[in-house]
């Protein structure tokens, strides 16, 4: 019986010492493989990171080749203008900027409600926006309602003239003295049929 149990525990052991030394050779190449896969994707990675910065580099380069080809393909427009001239299909220059004005010129002008493009209307903020409407009878009256009689102090009376000019049905003013702007809307009705009572 002896020698049963001392055959078992020598199979035994050699059991346990073949499976610790094929665990760790398999363990062994398992890593190697993994590691292999790792440093190979890193590889890739890393490949298509410098082929896109130097796919960007290209294209920055060839666009800034490209501005500077179209500059210096573009006509000189003085060059362009002398031959335009030389062969009559424009006559001498002249001079379209605007004149120069004097400051009193201007301060006189602004002395004055004058018509704005509805873009600038409200452009200060520390002017008042007010609007106004007018009515088919002639009758200019605030938001309350309330009848305006010095027109022309106001919005000056031929701003009234400007319906159309920008926008059909409305004009816009600005009155530099009362820092206000004006929106002026058009009523095809008069002030008794919008209010109920008379001027």
């Amino acid at each position: 019986m002896r020698k049963s149990v001392k055959a078992a525990f020598i199979f035994s052991a050699g059991a346990a010492v073949g499976s610790i030394l094929t665990w760790k050779l398999i363990k062994t190449r398992y890593e190697r493989i993994a590691q292999e896969e790792i440093d190979s994707v890193k590889a890739v990675f890393s490949r298509r990171k410098a082929e896109t910065s130097e796919r960007k580099e290209k294209e920055t380069d060839e666009s800034n080749r490209t501005m500077a080809d179209e500059a210096r393909e573009k006509p000189d427009i003085a060059e362009y203008t002398e031959k335009l001239m030389e062969y009559g299909y424009i006559h001498e220059q002249e001079d379209t900027r605007p004149e120069k004005r004097s400051d009193e010129s201007v301060k006189k002008e602004t002395e004055r409600p004058y018509v704005i493009d509805p873009d600038d209307f409200g452009e200060f903020d520390d002017y008042d926006k007010i609007s106004l409407t007018y009515y088919s009878d002639g009758i200019l009256a605030d938001d309350q309602d309330e009848i305006i009689e010095d027109i022309d102090d106001i919005i000056g009376s031929d701003s009234l003239g400007h319906f159309g000019e920008y926008e059909d049905d409305a004009v816009h003013v600005r009155n530099d003295i009362l820092k206000a702007d004006y929106e002026i809307l058009r009523d095809f009705r008069t002030y008794e049929e919008t209010v109920g009572e008379e001027p």
